[in-house]
């Protein structure tokens, strides 16, 4: 039994709230925080969008993922939900290769991505195709500036 069927049997006895597995990942990730690093962790109340009943299976999804021994890679996720044509894997990628700016992200807000994406996808296919420009005249490669071919 995984975590999602845990959770989902504690629910109805009355011992947790949807969103308990989440709260334990969560725990988890803050344990391995430094103090240095403690202050820039930043989450959004997940409650009406990766927790919400409409978004089970993404939610279904995310427990997997948190069974998953670590370190945990959302390309081992067996038979990936798609959001738009994005797996959480391709999500992923999008997040974090477009913006260098982007230190971590945890495997709620690639969900949560999911969960908004299939909400307003009009608006997060622009959040996941962003790419910053540099404020200092274009830096290169990534930025988005340089690649319309304003410098360089």
């Amino acid at each position: 039994m995984g975590s999602y069927e845990r959770e989902q049997q504690m629910v109805a006895a009355g011992e947790c709230e949807r969103g308990q597995t989440a709260r334990d990942y969560f725990a988890q990730l803050d344990a391995a925080l430094t103090d240095e690093t403690a202050h820039l962790s930043h989450r959004p109340d997940y409650s009406k969008t990766l927790f919400a009943p409409e978004n089970d299976d993404l939610y279904r999804e995310f427990c997997s993922y948190v069974d998953l021994p670590e370190p945990r890679y959302f390309d081992a996720l067996e038979n990936p939900l798609r959001v738009e044509g994005y797996t959480a894997a391709d999500v992923y990628f999008a997040m974090k290769a477009h913006n260098d700016r982007i230190v971590a992200i945890d495997g709620a807000a690639v969900y949560n991505m999911m969960a908004n994406l299939r909400k307003n996808p009009a608006v997060y296919l622009k959040v996941l195709d962003f790419r910053p420009t540099c404020y200092q005249c274009g830096c290169g490669s990534k930025d988005a500036a340089f690649d319309r071919g304003y410098y360089g």
